[in-house]
């Protein structure tokens, strides 16, 4: 098995752990801010602890160490507005507005990677943007979820592409820990400042410790380091759309969970996206035609 399709399928086997982050999200009871904070602090203490037990530490220069910082801060806003989405509107609003990413990753990763824009990635991006306005037209009231979903969508957008630049020097797990630990800090003065920091922010239920721990460890530090890992070998771009996936395991779960229920044109709108997602990454997995060499040229 190539490198390539290993990346592929540890990529949609964290997709469909994705999938749950959405339910926890929604079965969490306290607001975004304080739940973001105790993900990425326990996510990034688990993380470190296996680092600590593996001997895994590397040093880190000064300005590298601040780059990667920068981004921890970046994914902690994304996951806020991400988790704020679904508190204002539904799991499966939150998550298809969320895939919206690869659009904007489309437009970012080639102006700072310095390459032209390839015109597959246009055109699925575009089948993408067709299927979010069929959703925002059967959701159009959900003002605040769907602006939120797509503030953390460009958030995402950013840390895929600052990710992929950084994993080439680093190691995955180095980076993650650096990350969420960043995260953590950034979380915990924004508590702080808004004044957020007092008993209720330790004592909470008995379930929503569960599902914290589980979002932490399981859906946070795990995934984290994996999805960081694929990066080696696949492009911001594929990356994000492939997380595409994540909205289809979400929508069903909550279906059954919590009921939620859509119009019509909302299942045509994501059908959509997944479908263009699917063809992506078929796209991609197939290995690339070879030449036979020719003397001389070999």
């Amino acid at each position: 098995m190539s490198a390539r399709l290993r990346s592929l399928l540890l990529l949609h086997a964290i997709v469909v752990v994705f999938g749950f982050t959405g339910i926890l999200g929604k079965l969490i009871t306290i607001d975004a801010e304080p739940l973001v904070f105790w993900r990425v602090a326990i996510g990034g203490l688990t993380t470190a602890l296996f680092l600590s037990v593996r001997r895994g530490w590397h040093a880190w220069r000064p300005k590298e160490l601040l780059a990667a910082g920068a981004v921890g801060w970046l994914v902690a806003m994304h996951w806020v507005t991400f988790f704020a989405s679904i508190k204002a509107s539904s799991v499966g609003l939150a998550l298809t507005m969320l895939a919206t990413a690869p659009l904007f990753v489309g437009l970012i990763e080639p102006w700072l990677m310095g390459r032209k824009v390839a015109r597959r990635e246009l055109l699925v991006a575009g089948v993408v943007f067709l299927g979010i306005a069929l959703v925002f037209q059967a959701e159009g009231d959900q003002i605040l979820g769907v602006t939120l979903g797509l503030v953390s969508a460009v958030l995402a957008s950013f840390f895929s592409v600052f990710n992929g630049m950084l994993v080439k020097r680093h190691d995955p797990v180095n980076l993650s820990a650096v990350e969420l630990l960043s995260a953590s800090v950034g979380m915990f003065l924004v508590l702080l400042f808004t004044g957020q920091v007092g008993k209720e922010l330790w004592q909470l239920s008995s379930s929503d410790w569960l599902w914290i721990v589980l979002l932490a460890v399981v859906a946070t530090s795990v995934a984290f380091m994996v999805s960081i890992r694929v990066l080696k070998d696949l492009s911001p771009f594929e990356t994000a759309m492939a997380i595409n996936l994540e909205p289809i395991y979400a929508i069903v779960l909550a279906y059954f969970l919590f009921e939620e229920r859509f119009e019509p044109t909302f299942y045509v709108g994501a059908s959509l996206v997944i479908g263009a997602v699917m063809l992506d990454t078929a796209l991609r997995a197939s290995p690339p035609k070879t030449k036979t060499p020719t003397p001389g040229r070999q």
